[in-house]
């Protein structure tokens, strides 16, 4: 049945990504600028999490299953990352702003199912190598965890690569915040707050528009 359901989900949000890329040509035709050029690149690696979801979805092969799962993780944050996209919408001199509005809200929310969706296929396959709260319990941690990876992109300006070139620097500063908390209250209140939101519309997303 996921299968099925995947293979008409999966165009819509190609066709809903197409979308997201046509109104930001059309800005970028009537404004001679490329203000949101980052878009479309937060929308490729939106996707790249689900790409890894799908290759782990029939995967039986332990090692093999254990790197598509790692890697999934890895580039998870980078799909609802885009919602703090928002934090460039401002009146712009000559231009709408209900139109930046339409066009951050569109690429966020597509990135946003892009990533729960992967998230769901994840938690299928948690089911069939765990106990079911096991796996929710998995799936909770994951997304605090990604609350974190999603302060660390916008607040640090790591990216995903860091992780292989700049592994040292983002160790540090992990440890810092976890030895020092005090210190660094915007760490925890991003990863809790954005972690919470994102375990909220995975769980209502999965009791309600994917049941099976």
């Amino acid at each position: 049945m996921l299968q099925s359901k995947l293979h008409s989900i999966i165009p819509r949000l190609a066709l809903l990504s197409a979308f997201c890329c046509f109104i930001e040509v059309g800005r970028i035709v009537i404004t001679h600028n490329i203000t949101f050029i980052f878009l479309p690149w937060n929308l490729i690696l939106a996707w790249v999490p689900l790409w890894f979801a799908m290759q782990l979805k029939d995967e039986s092969r332990p090692v093999h299953l254990f790197l598509y799962l790692a890697t999934w993780l890895v580039f998870f944050p980078n799909a609802p990352y885009i919602i703090t996209d928002f934090l460039h919408l401002k009146p712009r001199i000559n231009f709408p702003f209900w139109y930046d509005a339409i066009l951050l809200y569109s690429f966020a929310f597509t990135g946003l199912l892009l990533g729960i969706l992967s998230a769901h296929i994840v938690f299928k396959k948690l089911k069939t190598l765990f106990l079911p709260w096991k796996a929710k319990g998995l799936m909770l941690f994951t997304m605090l965890i990604s609350g974190y990876g999603i302060y660390v992109g916008r607040f640090l300006r790591f990216n995903t690569w860091d992780l292989l070139t700049n592994p040292f620097q983002i160790t540090s500063d992990t440890v810092s915040r976890i030895l020092h908390p005090t210190i660094y209250p915007r760490a925890y209140c991003v990863t809790i707050v954005t972690g919470t939101l994102l375990s909220l519309i995975f769980f209502i997303f999965e009791s309600i528009f994917i049941t099976e």
